[in-house]
Order: C-alpha cells, then structure tokens, then sequence
C-alpha cells in the first residue's frame, strides 16, 4: 500500500471536514477545533484511517519510525518521465543516504554566508515597493525575496530564473489531491516538472555551477544519478521557495490583524532579534504547511488508539500548533511564546530548509515593519492549495520614508 493513494482518498472524502471549500480556505483552524472538541487529540474516520490533532500525539508519529511514508520509490504519474518523489516522501534506508547528501550541502555555514545577501535583497524590494506608498507584501516582496534566494542556493542560472520561478509555484499545489485540481492546473504541474527538470540539467552541465546543486552532483560517494539530482532539486525547490512566501505572506497577515503585537514589535524598533523571536509565534499561529501525512509501517498505536499496519496517519500541523494543552490561548497571536511548534515538522523529516525560512522572515519582517505597513481594505484571498497555506494577495500602506517609529508600546497586547 502507498501512502499517497490512500492519502488522496482520505482528503477527498473521510475527512471530518470538508478541505475544499472556500470556508475551510480561509480559516481551517475553526473546523480543527469542532474535531478536537468532539473526539479528541486523534480522531478514526469512517473508512479507519487517523487524524492526528494533538500536539504530543502529532510529535510522537513524526518522531517515531513505525510511521512514514510507506513506499520506497515511486514513479511520476503525470506521463511525462520526471520523477516526482525524491528522499523528502521515501522511508529509511533510501530516505537517509538522499537526506545525507542533502545535509551535507545544506549546511548551517552555507545558510549564514546568505544572510547578509538575503538582508540587501530585502531591504532593497522593501525600498522598491514602498515607493508609491502601497504595495503588494506577496508579489513584491514574499515572492521575489524567495526565488532569489532559492535559484542563488541551487545555483540556477539568471537567463533561467524566470521560468524556474513560475515552475516552482506550481509545484507545491501539486501537493494537492487530483481531485481539488482542475485539468488545465494538472497539467501546467506537469509541465512545471519538465522545465525544472531541463531547467536543472542545463544547470549541471554548466562548468561554473554554484551552491547546493554543484554539491548534489559532486558527492563523496559519487555523482548521483541525474534523475535523483534532478528530483532532488525539484523538491528542495517546492519546499523552500512557496512555503517561504506563505511564511512571510501568513505572518505580516497575522500582524495586521493584531495591531497590539504589531505595536510590540515597534517599540522593539523592530530589531532582527525581535523579529527572530516574532517568526516563531508566527510559524505557529499559521504555518504554510497545515498538514504531513504519514502511513503506519507496522501494528503500532497512537496514544492507546490501535493503528493496524498500512493505515493513512494524517498529521495536522496547524491543529497540533493550537493545541491548548500546550499553548494557552491558542487563538491568539501572542509574540513572546517562544513556542516550540512543529511547522517545520520532526524527527527524520525535519524541514532542512528551516534555517533558511526563518532568515528569510526575520529580514522581510525587519524591513517592512519600520515603513508601518497598514491594511488598504482591499479584500486579501488565499491560495487555492489546501496541503500548503498562504496568503495569495495582501495590499499594505507603506512609508516611503521608512521612518515610522511605532506606537512605543511596552507590553503585549492582543
């Protein structure tokens, strides 16, 4: 049994809520709480797969080897020969050679050396956008902000990046079940996989190549295969570039909806510790990735609950971030929790681009919030995707000036 087929099953029809309504789009966190309410940390559905709720219970699957993903390999199903699941949704022992030489690419010293690059671009989109005193958070600066970073990390050409930014959108509504895609949708996700695909390989054959890609191709064990390469990058690509423009779009979103904190972080005169501490609260109010499905390996159990092998385990994120056992007042947005969330998710599967999000966020928030971004009453709309969450359009006022000094707010306040 693969965990993608029965996971699509599961999103479609046995959820105890419907994920493909326009409601469900633009708060999911109510529909999670009337489950949590009725039948717990973890609920059966009819067809007896599980939904995860709960905090402790969420960590305990993501962190337990008796859950994965169920299948080793599997092939594209789109017709177009472009490998569609790399380390990122495979089980020990593939999953660890791949995350290995991921890692190793991937490096803490790697993400440092971008931070005063990724702090110039910031604050130079910010400066471009504020110019005419509104912009658009999403388009001129969550997005672009995104794509520099991630064609500079997988060392994508600049005559390349055009294209390779518009595949990468589309990659993560692929995450999606077939069912909530139209047809036209299906098949620009296809063809996005095969610009990527040619986008990369030109990128290999390329003498001078920079950053993760060069390292992929010129492993210690061995240049991988082009296929894995390829796969691989495609990935990174999915999960580092709109997950990180949900994060930044989510966050400045949550902001303008709780000006008491936004206040807060002005009387911290919006410093990039502050802002730091910020994308963490943030992460956890509203996380772009809402949800991890899992698929039980052997007979195990989830807290006292039976879960016979093969079983679809679907982890909500978002709802495991809200759980109040751990978080009190979970519906609030409160910037001094700390909180110690899972939207990066855990164990083996645990986000590697997550220090790379997080330095993204801290500079974006640093540099808008001092030109006092405020809302346009302009109606802001999601993304159609479901797996990730964000913010497709959100209009702000800014200073051009960047000179706004805040409200000198000293404490808290929702």
């Amino acid at each position: 049994m693969e965990a993608s087929d029965t996971f699509i099953d599961c999103l479609t029809g046995q959820l105890p809520f419907d994920i493909g309504t326009d409601e469900f789009v633009r708060n999911p966190y109510r529909f999670y709480e009337e489950v949590r309410r009725s039948s717990g940390p973890v609920h059966r559905t009819d067809s007896g797969d599980i939904v995860v709720l709960g905090y402790f219970e969420a960590k305990a699957v993501l962190g337990d080897p008796r859950f994965g993903h169920g299948a080793q390999t599997a092939q594209d199903r789109t017709g177009y020969g472009v490998p569609a699941r790399t380390f990122l949704l495979t089980d020990p022992p593939g999953h660890t050679r791949q995350r290995e030489r991921v890692r190793r690419a991937f490096t803490a010293r790697e993400v440092l050396s971008l931070r005063r690059r990724v702090g110039d671009v910031a604050a130079r989109l910010v400066e471009e956008a504020a110019r005419s005193g509104t912009a658009d958070v999403v388009a001129d600066v969550a997005r672009p902000l995104s794509a520099r970073v991630v064609a500079d990390l997988i060392g994508v050409p600049e005559d390349l990046r055009d294209r390779f930014t518009q595949a990468a959108a589309l990659l993560v509504r692929g995450m999606d079940p077939p069912g909530l895609i139209d047809p036209g949708t299906r098949e620009r996700i296809a063809r996005a996989r095969v610009w990527l695909a040619r986008d990369i390989g030109v990128a290999l054959r390329r003498p001078a190549g920079t950053g993760i890609l060069r390292a992929l191709a010129q492993g210690s064990d061995g240049r991988p295969a082009p296929a894995e390469t390829v796969a691989t990058c495609a990935q990174l690509v999915a999960a580092g570039y709109e997950t990180t423009v949900g994060l930044i779009a989510n966050g400045t979103h949550a902001l303008l909806r709780h000006p008491g904190q936004l206040a807060w972080l002005a009387a911290a005169r919006h410093s990039e510790q502050a802002c730091a501490v910020a994308v963490e609260e943030l992460l956890r109010f509203d996380p772009p990735i809402q949800l991890a499905p899992r698929c039980a390996l052997v007979d195990a159990d989830i807290a006292g609950t039976p879960v016979p092998r093969g079983t679809l385990v679907l982890v909500l994120l978002g709802a495991a971030n809200r759980d109040p056992r751990v978080f009190p007042e979970p519906h609030r947005l409160r910037l001094d929790r700390q909180p110690r969330h899972l939207a990066f998710g855990l164990g083996s599967h645990y986000c590697l681009g997550a220090a790379l999000a997080r330095l993204e966020a801290t500079a974006a928030l640093a540099h808008l919030l001092p030109r006092r971004p405020r809302p346009t009453g302009h109606p802001v709309s999601y993304s159609p995707a479901r797996v990730a969450r964000s913010v497709q359009s959100l209009q702000v006022r800014l200073d051009p000036g960047g000179n706004g000094t805040g409200s000198g707010a000293t404490r808290l306040a929702g």
